[in-house]
Order: C-alpha cells, then sequence, then structure tokens
C-alpha cells in the first residue's frame, strides 16, 4: 500500500480515537456502573468463556451465573463496548482497557 495512503489513514485514527474518547467514556460510566459489572467487562478479552468468568469471580466472592455475563455481552456488543472474539465463537472482547480511560 502506498506510503502516503498509511500515514493519512493512521493520522484519520488518530483523531478519530481523540473524537470517539468521551463519547465511549460516558457510555461505559452509564453501562457498568457496578464493580461486578466493571470486572466483568475488564476479563472480557476474547479468550475467556462466560463459565472462565463467573468462576474467577466467584473466587473473589462475585457470585455471578454464566447467564448474566452473557447477557451484559449481548448488551454491550450492541452499544459497541466488545466485538465478537476473532478466536472464539460465541465470546466477545472488550475495545478498550477501563484503565485507559481512568476508570478503577
Amino acid at each position: 500500500m502506498n506510503d502516503n495512503i498509511i500515514k493519512e489513514l493512521k493520522e484519520q485514527t488518530k483523531w478519530l480515537r481523540f473524537l470517539a474518547l468521551p463519547n465511549l467514556k460516558k457510555t461505559i460510566e452509564e453501562n457498568l456502573q457496578t464493580k461486578e459489572q466493571q470486572k466483568i467487562y475488564s476479563l472480557t478479552d476474547g479468550k475467556n468463556s462466560t463459565y472462565e468468568i463467573a468462576k474467577k469471580l466467584s473466587i473473589e466472592g462475585i457470585k455471578v451465573s454464566h447467564m448474566t455475563i452473557y447477557n451484559y455481552w449481548k448488551k454491550w456488543n450492541v452499544l459497541g463496548l466488545v466485538i465478537p472474539s476473532e478466536k472464539y465463537s460465541g465470546r466477545f472482547e472488550k475495545i478498550i482497557n477501563l484503565e485507559d480511560l481512568d476508570i478503577k
């Protein structure tokens, strides 16, 4: 691909991210209001299944069913907060780390 095209695409990507971040942060804050939801989102890496996330949270003393996690995934997918995993069918991956938005 032409170097000028690549340079222009990188420039556009930089500005798109800049423009999108405030809305993204607001959407995440409105839809990940509990620590449970934030932990589920953080563990949504495209590799972990709903069962694996539920088990990891159970170790931390957080009781959540795999279906609750799946329902969050469906909602977050519609909102654009997660994308389908490229490697694992039926699993999702977060589009950004919460720490990158200063959400802890």
